[in-house]
């Protein structure tokens, strides 16, 4: 006994050893360096019992008894991760319900001598096992009996014809290295050998061998099945499954992250609540009507969720019977990023069209406008002596003379309106030559402050938060506070009237993206407009009193710097973000 444990301690430690300084190690690692360990730890004890007691059932063996709890669950579990097995590797709940009846029969090993359950007299070698061991004893075996057959039967599914060369042969070696030290233990429990010490400390070296060449030839740890889960759980798109009543079986990894909580968190939950709670707030109703009217066909659905990412969503059913489906399924994918490019490049294609009209337009307009405007000044000039004909007239055209000075003027404002409309289209047309150097958002946001003079008029409360040592971005400083001045500007305007007003202005940093974003209490911007707020000449403001070119001009400017320039989803009032790279050393 005690040669067969000089081999066999150092040959566990050594595999053990060298399992753990792999570079990558999973749960299957860690399970069959656990395993080697406590075999080695098994030998040894029994060892020790039997060249004190000279047996290895003796006093000295109940460490023996106790290590082959933790010894037979780590088999079982290492077995059930090699194969695969959802049951275990799904649910941390059934390793630890595995572990509650060796918890019990330690116990019971621990206070034997208040009950005498697992040994009845002490062991010794002359005495036969039937007359010292009790009925916890043998309860004690048959359950580990059943652990190690459980677990040789994960290990011989890989024997089938049907799975490859090389999964069999590893199933080979790994059904041979545990049936050997099961049927040496079976010989000695049994008492069918004439040898006066157990065959089971060599029967585990023999097995550790047989792990090595298990592991170097044909891959052990490195080639375990692949199983359908593995594939679902590796998609990009989130798989939620339920039943028949609609209520959450399981998801993927995707899936979580769609819906932003733990699988642990979703399952048991009703899937009309849960969609219920991503959707955006007043389309709840939409997507849930929506979702029952496409019924098991698959169509797809585009809906937008709460925080304002954009999901694709697609619905089948799977059928017990013709009249009842066992359950359902969804594939959610979240193309956010695709349908932001989408939008950005629709936008630039707005704005080049712009910019090709605006060229023509300002030759074809500014022309006439000068000769117009022209006209006019001499107008006005001869406007300063209608007071003087219109002395002593009776007819009536006195008063219409006395009104040319107004009529100029407004005429005259007229023109200025329609050059500033024609300066603005220049913008798209013009390629920008600005010299571009590193500025600080931060001193950024603070001149624009400073130039939109908020404070004035209504009372506005203006709130900052600016990100302390921010690295700069590269911009054309004037066009970028160009960019926050009209920002600033439109926030102001959504606020007037409105006594608890408030804008707030923040820096900060994402990445390797410097981040400005200007954000109000306002009325917000209405869900049917989002699209269509960067269009040129789009406006919400009454006739007269904006151009619709502002934001338009400011999202060419930020696309210029490869920034970019967006509504950010709130649940109250309007924020708008800037993105731009920032100017990082090296």
């Amino acid at each position: 006994m005690i040669l067969q444990a000089g081999v066999v301690v150092p040959l566990t430690l050594a595999l053990s050893a060298r399992i753990l300084i792999r570079p990558r190690n999973g749960t299957l690692h860690w399970l069959l360096a656990a395993l080697l360990v406590t075999m080695g730890a098994w030998v040894a004890a029994n060892a020790v019992s039997e060249a004190i007691h000279g047996t290895a059932w003796g006093a000295g063996g109940t460490l023996g008894l106790l290590l082959a709890c933790p010894l037979t669950l780590l088999y079982l579990l290492t077995m059930a991760f090699h194969a695969r097995i959802a049951v275990f590797e799904s649910s941390r709940g059934a390793c630890l319900a595995a572990a509650v009846p060796f918890a019990l029969f330690a116990v019971l090993i621990l206070t034997n001598e208040s009950h005498h359950l697992v040994l009845r007299a002490p062991p010794t070698p002359d005495r036969p096992i039937a007359e010292w061991a009790g009925p916890g004893f043998w309860a004690f075996q048959l359950w580990s009996y059943a652990y190690l057959l459980l677990g040789l039967w994960f290990g011989a599914r890989g024997l089938l014809p049907s799975k490859p060369k090389g999964e069999r042969w590893r199933a080979a070696l790994i059904v041979g290295a545990s049936a050997l030290p099961l049927l040496a233990h079976s010989m000695t429990l049994l008492e069918w050998t004439r040898l006066d010490f157990p065959l089971t400390p060599a029967a585990l070296g023999v097995s550790a061998l047989l792990v090595v060449v298990a592991i170097d030839r044909y891959a052990l740890l490195e080639s375990q099945p692949i199983v359908q889960r593995d594939v679902i759980e590796r998609l990009h798109d989130g798989v939620v499954l339920t039943d028949g009543d609609g209520v959450v079986i399981d998801l993927n990894r995707e899936g979580e992250r769609i819906f932003g909580d733990r699988r642990e968190a979703l399952r048991g939950r009703n899937l009309a609540a849960t969609l219920r709670e991503l959707a955006r707030p007043g389309e709840e109703e939409w997507l849930l009507r929506r979702l029952s009217t496409v019924g098991i066909e698959g169509q797809e659905i585009e809906f937008e969720t709460c925080d304002g990412r954009r999901v694709e969503l697609r619905s089948g059913a799977l059928r017990a019977f013709p009249d009842r489906p066992a359950g359902s399924f969804l594939v959610l994918r979240d193309i956010t990023a695709q349908w932001k490019q989408e939008r950005m490049l629709q936008q630039r294609q707005r704005l080049e069209s712009v910019g090709v009209l605006a060229a023509g337009v300002a030759h074809e307009v500014n022309n006439p406008l000068a000769f117009v405007r022209a006209n006019l000044t001499h107008l006005g000039q001869l406007a300063g002596v209608a007071p003087k004909l219109a002395e002593g007239r009776a007819d009536g055209a006195g008063d219409e003379l006395l009104e040319m000075g107004d009529i100029v003027s407004e005429s005259l404002e007229g023109l200025d309106r329609i050059a500033r409309i024609v300066e603005g289209l220049l913008h798209f047309s013009r390629p920008s030559i600005e010299e571009r150097r590193p500025v600080a958002l931060r001193s950024i946001a603070e001149e624009a402050l400073r130039f939109a003079a908020l404070h004035r008029g209504a009372p506005l409360e203006v709130e900052t938060s600016f990100a302390p040592d921010l690295p700069f971005v590269l911009a054309s400083e004037d066009r970028l506070l160009q960019v926050v001045l009209n920002l600033l500007l439109n926030a102001r305007q959504s606020l007037v009237g409105r006594p608890d007003a408030r804008i707030h202005v923040e820096t900060g940093r994402e990445g390797d993206t410097g981040v400005l974003r200007v954000r109000d209490n306002g009325p917000g911007v209405p869900p049917a407009i989002r699209d269509r707020i960067f269009d040129p000449f789009f406006t919400t403001r009454p006739p007269g009193e904006g151009t619709g070119l502002g934001l338009a001009i400011a999202f060419d400017i930020v696309r210029e710097h490869a920034g970019s320039l967006e509504l950010e989803p709130q649940r109250a009032g309007a924020c708008f973000v800037l993105r731009l790279p920032l100017a990082l050393p090296g």
